[in-house]
């Protein structure tokens, strides 16, 4: 007769083979998320939030594409003799791309990017009728571009189509960024060619940044007249301007240094500062948007390493519209350094982004997710989180 096992050794193999069965159990389950859920989210919007643009839809109204990370994410911890490596990394890497209507709440459509690993860096822009994604190089990750139609959604280009249609990029890439104003990518090819510049809508690359200033020079020359914030002092206050001068000269970094003291820019920049709204001053006042019609500036309701942050919208005469006070807004963009020193204004501003389609204002906040505004009344139209 074979001998009898322990009590106690019977107890530990029906742990461990609970255990066991949990653990597949647990993975099984995370599977089916990733896999079957997208299919029965037609309702919501699928993965963490990203990036998104407003597309003009029919009768004023607005459809959102928005990109969201639908990867499996989790830490990788590696021990050797002597180190310990820690990355994040992802199983089923992907992104979501959907066409949102958000008076309905009701994802349109959706369409699936597979990747290799991670994506850290991605943008999206509305230029030319069509909807630009670009995400960069990371680890196995190759530079990637998308091109889609806004009207009957679908993908009309990607990299391959946007290499072999100039000859500048036919080495390939290995870098990519996307700057505003006017849109476009900053490419670095195969071949050593550092800082070309497609600039979208218009689809033409420049060989560098200064050629695409050379061609717009004279543009650049036309007066304009642009909202700018100055220091009131050495502390954290801003006071608000409309300075008028040539148009390529306002975009420069420097203007608001030189606004602490306005009476020097007639003779260094061409151009003339007035200030607006004298009875107000903004605390760590960041101008987010602007166009003809107005400007918008996200500020702190206090100094120091606790405050809110208010959103405020001035019209084109420089008069106050409405403030969007920190209820409306997401928390995540409240100052409370003591527990996320991320939320200085010099990291939030890389994580957020402002824009303006018609009657609608556009914030999102990567990794958090959008809310939009009436620019008339400052009216919050509706919230997403993902």
């Amino acid at each position: 007769m074979p001998p009898q096992e322990e009590p106690s050794i019977r107890r530990a193999r029906l742990v461990r083979a609970v255990l066991i069965a949990l653990f597949f159990l647990a993975v099984a389950i995370l599977a089916g998320v990733h896999f079957l859920l997208p299919a029965f989210s037609s309702k919501g919007l699928p993965g963490k939030f990203m990036n998104a643009v407003a597309v003009p839809g029919p009768r004023g109204s607005h459809r959102l594409w928005v990109l969201s990370d639908g990867s499996f994410h989790y830490i990788s911890r590696r021990e050797s003799p002597g180190r310990i490596s820690v990355a994040r990394k992802c199983k089923f890497c992907k992104t979501w791309t959907s066409v949102y209507d958000p008076g309905q709440k009701t994802v349109l459509v959706k369409f699936k990017t597979d990747y290799k690993t991670i994506i850290i860096h991605s943008w999206m822009a509305y230029a030319g009728g069509k909807v630009w994604i670009a995400t960069d190089a990371y680890e196995d990750n190759e530079p990637r571009i998308f091109v889609y139609r806004t009207e009957a959604p679908g993908l009309i280009q990607e990299t391959a189509d946007i290499i072999t249609a100039h000859p500048e990029l036919t080495s390939g890439l290995i870098k990519l960024r996307m700057e505003r104003d006017p849109a476009r990518l900053v490419l670095d090819t195969r071949d050593g060619r550092v800082g070309l510049v497609l600039v979208l809508g218009e689809e033409k690359v420049y060989e560098s940044e200064s050629e695409r200033r050379k061609a717009t020079a004279a543009a650049d020359e036309e007066r304009t007249t642009i909202f700018a914030l100055g220091r009131e002092g050495s502390g954290p206050r801003r006071i608000l301007f409309q300075v008028t001068g040539p148009r390529g000269r306002l975009k420069e970094s420097s203007l608001e240094l030189e606004l602490n003291s306005p009476q020097t820019l007639l003779a260094s920049s061409r151009a003339t500062a007035e200030r607006v709204a004298p009875d107000r001053f903004f605390i760590e006042g960041l101008i987010v948007s602007q166009d003809a019609e107005g400007c918008l500036i996200l500020h702190q309701d206090a100094a120091g390493r606790t405050a809110n942050r208010l959103l405020t919208c001035f019209d084109a005469g420089g008069s106050e519209k409405w403030t969007a006070g920190p209820a409306e807004l997401f928390k995540e963009m409240n100052v409370d350094l003591d527990q996320d020193p991320l939320s200085a204004i010099f990291f939030l501003k890389d994580n957020l982004d402002v824009s303006r389609s018609g009657s609608l204002v556009l914030l999102q906040l990567k990794g958090v997710g959008l809310i939009g505004f009436d620019f008339e009344t400052g009216r919050k139209l509706w919230e997403i989180r993902l």
